[in-house]
């Protein structure tokens, strides 16, 4: 089976074509004179326009390349002439500030050259394949040559300030376009048999390896992204053992390093999964939002063509309900939704600072969302399976007849999907539908009003085989449950609740409250809000609501993971800060006039620890809602000792509560408020 390349597939009403048309219209307005301006500047061309600045002003993990298939991919997704006619442009442009030995890059000192001429691969291949950009091609063989004769090729383990190992990809893809063994030799160079070589022996990553050296931990979307590698490796060679390694790595990716929103690699990294289940506590970059979704559907895309399975497309599915197709709006001067955030303590979504502007998030942003389209559905020589419920239309060529076949559905708020059948004769094939992971039922089907059978075959297709015509109708039933995940069993915590595929996110003021949900049977403690879909309240406190994650807009705490137990690992109690909190080696610290941290306690005295700062700011002290103190950390110095403790509270369960005000000493730099912990006195 194989993907139809966006050709004749559309998306049609929804949230999805929703969001692809707002990233096109985004890219769009970014003036060509901005892009091109270092490019003129070091060709010594006139060089109008602004600098875009942030990491593209920079040269750093430079997006170029990115955007160019962004936009050639957006017009293959949308049809809108202007994204085709500012990929030729820009190519044309650029093509011209080319130096006569092939050196392209945006300045002198590009900070990741291998980085940068596998994303300016891409661009000029997909601008040839979906724009018919001329010379891209040309220009193509001209950087190549550079890259060469000057690449570095020492080929470090794990070297994060290349990624020379996701090279492979889309050199093999410009051999299967061209079929100019160049660009096949030139990807052997760069395929990365020290990694792949542990998925095809079925190995533990972080283990020992043949040669004694050992990895603690992996970049994680450049070490889901080099996968594609070996998937394009298999296309031009044919070689099984590249399949496996696909196969053997999603198996294990799925196992231990996958959150249940497809989400992965926190702190950018692949983790042993002790460590993962850490960092829900401590950290807000749990997912690289964008870069991770686009490995993520490259891959399942390589395995659903190369195995018929339709399991693959689970974590698609997943991703674009809880992970791309869940981020907030890019804003126009680049600063994206770089990270998720599940930390267990409360979280926020937020776009990155102006530091962070034009990164390399903003590159594959408009890659995997155009994906979104060529995701839907695949096709073999005799049958149309059907990857994503979502509305759209395909138009299919059957044995020469055409055939159109239009998807209506407001899945996932409703698990009813209705396909209309039009062909200009009658013809015989197959309509696969992926049958779930997450479904709680088997899925019921009619034709024409008629209850059919659907089996389920091996590959996981749910499969009807019969002559359409015109009007025919086939209608489907996804059933749906409440459902919890753990993310380190057998321990119940951290816990996630999803329906379907969605992930659900709390609305509450802290997550003591979720302590009540029996994760055997949520629904026995969670009720649907009328009238407002795919949202529940707590039964035993309606103030409570859960509803889909990717509801969320910026700046609007939720818990997505929750661990309501009191204590942490060390004994202690634990502290839940909401998501204006940053991690440091001891301690957490904010300086945003506003943000809290909280923990219950058993006891009648509790002692707050942390450090005195000549930076340090005031805090508020509640304890169970009533205000007891203001607290100055400030302090002549660096990393002087401090705590404060509240003593003859009685006996019983206690809530201490700081909250950062925006009054501070005069003598202060600013308003930092550090927490290494909460201690009670021993029993």
């Amino acid at each position: 089976m194989e993907p139809f390349d966006f050709r004749g597939v559309a998306l049609e009403d929804g949230q999805w074509r929703s969001q692809v048309r707002d990233v096109l219209g985004l890219y769009l307005q970014i003036p060509d004179d901005d892009l091109l301006k270092g490019f003129r500047q070091r060709a010594g061309q006139p060089a109008p326009g602004g600098n875009l600045g942030g990491w593209y002003g920079d040269d750093t993990f430079h997006v170029f390349g990115q955007i160019i298939s962004g936009l050639a991919r957006l017009h293959a997704a949308t049809g809108d002439p202007a994204a085709r006619e500012k990929v030729n442009r820009l190519v044309s442009h650029w093509g011209s500030c080319i130096e006569a030995d092939g050196y392209f890059f945006y300045s002198r000192k590009p900070n990741a050259p291998h980085y940068i001429y596998d994303k300016m691969v891409w661009g000029l291949l997909d601008a040839h394949l979906y724009c018919g950009t001329p010379d891209a091609l040309k220009y193509l063989s001209r950087i190549t040559d550079w890259a060469m004769g000057h690449l570095d090729r020492k080929r470090h383990l794990g070297d994060t300030s290349t990624e020379w190992y996701t090279l492979s990809e889309n050199l093999f893809r410009a051999y299967l376009i061209t079929g100019d063994p160049k660009y096949r030799d030139f990807a052997m160079v760069w395929e990365y048999s020290e990694y792949w070589d542990i998925y095809a022996r079925k190995a533990d990553i972080f283990a020992p390896r043949p040669d004694g050296k050992q990895t603690g931990a992996y970049h994680a979307y450049s070490h889901v992204n080099t996968l594609g590698g070996a998937g394009a490796a298999y296309l031009v060679t044919g070689d099984t053992r590249y399949r496996d390694i696909l196969k053997n790595a999603y198996d294990y990716l799925q196992k231990g390093e996958v959150f249940v929103t497809g989400g992965f690699g926190p702190d950018e990294q692949l983790l042993p999964h002790r460590k993962l289940v850490e960092t829900l506590y401590n950290t807000t970059a749990t997912f690289e939002t964008q870069c991770g979704s686009w490995a993520a559907f490259k891959m399942s895309k390589y395995l659903m063509s190369f195995t018929g399975d339709a399991r693959y497309g689970d974590w698609v599915e997943r991703l674009l309900y809880n992970g791309v197709g869940a981020s907030i709006p890019m804003t126009q001067d680049g600063r994206v939704m770089y990270y998720s955030d599940y930390r267990v303590s409360g979280a926020e979504k937020r776009n990155t600072g102006a530091n962070l502007r034009w990164s390399c998030c903003t590159g594959t942003r408009p890659q995997v969302v155009a994906d979104y389209v060529d995701q839907i559905y695949f096709k073999s020589e005799d049958s149309l399976y059907v990857n994503l419920f979502t509305p759209s239309k395909v138009k299919w060529s059957h044995k020469g007849r055409a055939v159109e076949i239009r998807q209506a559905t407001r899945f996932p708020e409703d698990g009813t999907v209705e396909f209309a059948v039009t062909a200009d004769q009658p013809s015989e094939f197959a309509i696969k539908l992926r049958s779930p992971g997450w479904l709680s039922a088997p899925v019921s089907a009619s034709v024409n009003g008629h209850a059919i059978a659907l089996p389920v075959d091996s590959l996981n297709w749910a499969t009807i085989r019969r002559e359409w015509r015109t009007g025919d109708r086939l209608s489907i039933a996804l059933p749906m449950r409440l459902a919890s995940s753990s993310v380190d069993p057998p321990r119940p915590y951290p816990a996630a609740i999803s329906y379907g595929p969605v992930v659900l996110a709390f609305d509450c003021n802290n997550d003591n409250i979720l302590a009540g949900i029996d994760l055997n049977h949520p629904e026995q403690n969670l009720k649907a809000v009328a009238g407002q879909p795919l949202t529940w309240q707590l039964v035993n406190d309606p103030s409570a609501r859960a509803r889909p994650f990717y509801t969320f807009h910026e700046g609007e705490p939720y818990y997505l993971y929750f661990d309501p137990s009191d204590a942490g690992s060390d004994g202690r109690p634990r502290v839940r800060f909401n998501s204006r909190w940053s991690k440091a080696d001891r301690f957490h610290f904010s300086d945003v006039a506003g943000a809290t941290a909280q923990c219950s306690f058993e006891g009648p005295a509790i002692r707050w620890l942390g450090f005195k700062f000549d930076d340090a700011g005031e805090a508020e002290v509640t304890i169970d809602g009533k205000v007891v103190a203001v607290v100055d950390q400030y302090g002549p110095g660096r990393d002087l000792p401090f705590d404060w403790s509240a003593k003859d509270l009685g006996p019983g369960r206690h809530t201490i509560r700081l909250q950062i005000l925006a009054e501070k000493s005069a003598l202060s730099k600013g308003r930092f408020i550090n927490v290494a912990g909460f201690e009670t006195p021993p029993k």
